[in-house]
């Protein structure tokens, strides 16, 4: 996906553009949120998915 728009960008473009270049003042408690915001998804995903992902590993073994 290639845009142009800000209100399209994912969150790891917009946690680098949170961060701040040289002397100019970071809110890192606000970066941290954050990302730690954007892995709750994907863990989510691996923790309610895994029974069936490790019945999809055993079965196709047979």
């Amino acid at each position: 996906l290639v845009t142009n728009s800000n209100d399209m960008n994912t969150i790891v473009i917009a946690l680098r553009k949170m961060v701040s270049f040289a002397d100019a003042d970071t809110q890192w408690h606000l970066v941290m949120v954050t990302a730690m915001l954007a892995i709750v998804p994907p863990i989510l995903v691996v923790v309610l998915m895994q029974r069936w992902f490790v019945r999809g590993l055993v079965e196709s073994e047979k």
